[in-house]
């Protein structure tokens, strides 16, 4: 089969089209939420499977325990004329980590083939995670590691510095922390013989008043007592009314940004 001058220029131009297409990176259209994969979106591949299992069971404890939302995203690269900071600003709106009014998302971005790092804090966050504390553990935690190659003790030990500014208090399943603050919490036996003791010191009172009821010249019935459950609170309290994880996919509560944070690489 001959082809004209004509035809082949075509041909040319057909295949070169078809290859742009095929070669479209993944957030083309500013697609942005389709890169979000969970608590963590590890598209460089940095991670084993467990790691990033352990990672997200993490970021889904503290987000059960605190409502705070964190997301980690990795990329091989940024789309081309993309700016670090526009980019990942653009992907935590998408992601809308935290919720809606507290805007308590954070989202760590990391770019592999450019070694650049970005932390995106939520507006609600920012008085915690201020723009030095951001660019600290890039520095001092995340650029050492990632030197070493060690990108998920990085990742872990970044996640949970940023989580201990966030929240002191909180300490991950079955952590040592979260060990002995369970055994310094009041078991059920101590409320069991809290309620006892309650009982036999108002039924004591309640007999007092009667006698002085009968004194005065009264003839009343008491009913005795009347008690309300006791209730355990929780440290931190949850709406119940969000869920930022089910079914295995991600999804945000409607946190905003605005820009805060800070970046860097290594």
């Amino acid at each position: 089969m001959k082809f004209s001058k004509n035809s082949k220029l075509k041909l040319v131009l057909l295949l070169f089209l078809l290859n742009v297409v095929l070669s479209r990176p993944i957030w083309a259209g500013d697609n942005y939420g389709s890169l979000l994969e969970g608590y963590v979106s590890d598209r460089a591949g940095l991670l084993q499977p467990e790691e990033k299992r352990e990672l997200a069971s993490l970021l889904a404890d503290f987000e059960q325990k605190t409502t705070n939302q964190f997301v980690v995203v990795t990329l091989p690269s940024l789309p081309p004329g993309e700016s670090l900071e526009l980019f990942s600003l653009q992907l935590a709106e998408a992601s809308k980590a935290g919720r809606s009014g507290q805007d308590n998302g954070l989202l760590l971005l990391i770019v592999s083939d450019e070694r650049k790092v970005r932390v995106e804090v939520g507006t609600g966050l920012e008085e915690k995670i201020t723009d030095g504390r951001a660019g600290r553990v890039i520095r001092e935690v995340i650029a050492p590691a990632f030197q070493e190659e060690k990108y998920f003790s990085g990742i872990k030990k970044a996640v949970m510095t940023l989580v201990n500014w966030t929240d002191p208090s909180y300490f991950p399943a079955g952590s040592e922390g979260a060990k002995l603050r369970d055994q310094n919490e009041p078991g059920f036996l101590f409320f069991l013989v809290l309620f006892f003791v309650l009982i036999i010191v108002s039924t004591y009172y309640s007999r007092i008043e009667q006698r002085r009821f009968y004194k005065r010249g009264y003839s009343q019935r008491t009913m005795g007592p009347v008690f309300y459950p006791i209730s355990r609170s929780s440290g931190h309290r949850s709406s119940g009314s969000f869920k930022g994880f089910s079914g295995g996919g991600f999804r945000g509560g409607g946190g905003g940004f605005r820009g805060g944070g800070a970046s860097g690489g290594w």
